[in-house]
């Protein structure tokens, strides 16, 4: 795994960083929350204080079928309507439909539980192993049930593909500190604890002039870093994950026959970012948001701070949820 600022990452070297990053035991041994843990009171009340302007900005793709590897959303929706009343009894013309979907496809803007992934160790969240969590009805402990309160917090967006001057960000890069620091810059903001940092790349400006991609820019290991620095309660993104290629065969996103990709070598961490933040850190992520009209309003008003507002559906056991989030100005 090579960033785009020259570091290149061994297996060894993440295993050595996720040392570092467990938050294991930080709120108690039974604790599910992750680092919702920062968002207390008083940043809730900060945060309110943040709508000035009244603007609503979703940040949730349309949940339409698409095909492609890297927006896929399989959705089973059927509507049933009724068009002409019964007179007999009186029914009013009425519709209802069923929705089906697998929440953490690419397409879809979904939370995750904190105990989706497991680490290298077989571990989630809170050292808690995976097999013994995990069941035909859902995740035991560290599911998405326990985030039902809802996220209610400052928002910042990082813009980094407008903090280094280009529309977006190539599939290669890979999101680093220093990135997130030239974004801080960038939006004249500092983050700190309790905060939802929304991250852009430019993900979606990027495909719709040279469609979609099977690898991506987005976090990688010291991106997790900075964001365990700096005791962020929720990371959402338009690419929640660094995708390169030899990611993107582990994970079927590209032919399997023929030899490895030229110069990547063979890894245990095809999702490192994840990897690292959901069993390691207990970081919630809220992944592929749709951030490009938020970066289009923040730059009309001129703030790149707001309130963020999102719940996931109250699913007992539930790996993640699809969601809406918003941000209010």
């Amino acid at each position: 795994m090579t960033a785009a600022a020259g570091r290149t990452w061994t297996d060894e070297d993440v295993v050595a960083l996720a040392q570092r990053l467990d938050n294991a035991g930080r709120w108690g041994p039974d604790d599910e929350l992750g680092t919702l843990n920062f968002i207390g009171p008083e940043h809730r009340i900060a945060a309110a204080g943040l709508v000035r302007s009244g603007v609503t900005v979703s940040l949730a793709r349309p949940l339409e079928v698409d095909a492609s590897l890297a927006a896929r959303v399989d959705l089973d929706h059927n509507v049933v309507h009724m068009n002409a009343a019964d007179e007999r009894v009186g029914t009013p013309p009425f519709a209802g439909e069923y929705i089906g979907l697998e929440s953490h496809q690419p397409g879809v803007t979904h939370l995750d539980a904190v105990g989706h992934i497991g680490g290298f160790d077989g571990r989630i969240y809170g050292g808690r192993r995976f097999d013994d969590e995990v069941a035909d009805d859902g995740l035991h402990f560290g599911s998405v049930y326990a985030q039902r309160p809802g996220i209610f917090s400052r928002g910042v967006l990082l813009d980094v593909a407008a903090a280094l001057g280009v529309d977006w960000l190539e599939p290669e890069h890979e999101v680093t500190g220093p990135d997130l620091d030239a974004a801080e810059r960038h939006a004249s903001v500092t983050v700190g604890t309790g905060d939802v940092v929304v991250l852009r790349v430019g993900i979606r400006a990027r495909a719709n002039v040279h469609g979609p991609s099977p690898t991506s820019p987005g976090p990688g290991p010291d991106a997790a870093r900075w964001l365990h620095d700096r005791e962020v309660a929720l990371f959402a993104s338009d690419s929640p994950e660094h995708i390169t290629p030899m990611g993107a065969r582990i994970l079927g996103r590209v032919a399997p026959e023929g030899p490895p990709p030229s110069g990547t070598p063979e890894t245990r961490f095809p999702l490192v970012f994840h990897q690292l933040a959901l069993p390691f850190v207990g970081l919630v992520l809220l992944d592929h948001a749709e951030v490009e009209a938020l970066a289009i309003a923040c730059r009309e008003l001129g703030r790149h701070e707001f309130l963020f507002v999102a719940a996931p559906l109250a699913l007992p056991n539930g790996t993640g949820s699809p969601v809406n989030p918003l941000a209010i100005f």
